[in-house]
């Protein structure tokens, strides 16, 4: 019903412009239908907003250490330094240099020693996510 009166309506604007003013009035006609076409259209598309869609899917958390936190994962299998300088202090802090070893093993201690010294090798790739999932699970199991 509503696509047929539309048209009808915007066809009766045209014809009452013409009849008053002419050219004129079938051009302000023109303009207010299209200005109320374009107010429709927008005010449909605004309304339309997906429930159970946040607006904003990606917030900042709520600590300020979480970005840090996410950088050195996310840049801990690129390089052996990025490794060493981002993610093995971490690992240090969680682990405690005292009882490392016994925590991650005799073949994860060496990724987290901070005795170690750090590699200056950014070509070298860092240790895999399989990797650090390993060093994951041992810490939760602690």
């Amino acid at each position: 019903m509503i696509p047929i009166v539309v048209p009808v309506v915007a066809v009766a604007l045209l014809a009452a412009g013409y009849a008053v003013a002419a050219t004129t009035g079938l051009f302000v006609s023109a303009v207010l239908i299209t200005v109320l076409v374009v107010l429709a259209v927008r005010a449909s598309l605004h309304g339309s907003a997906r429930p159970g869609i946040p607006e904003r899917a990606a917030r900042r958390p709520d600590f300020p250490g979480y970005a840090k936190l996410a950088a050195a994962v996310a840049w801990s299998d690129t390089s052996r330094h990025a490794w060493d300088c981002d993610l093995r202090p971490i690992l240090v802090r969680l682990v405690g240099p005292a009882d490392g070893r016994q925590v991650l093993g005799e073949d994860l201690w060496p990724l987290a020693d901070p005795r170690r010294s750090r590699s200056g090798d950014r070509d070298a790739p860092g240790p895999s996510r399989e990797t650090l999932e390993r060093i994951l699970d041992r810490l939760e199991a602690r």
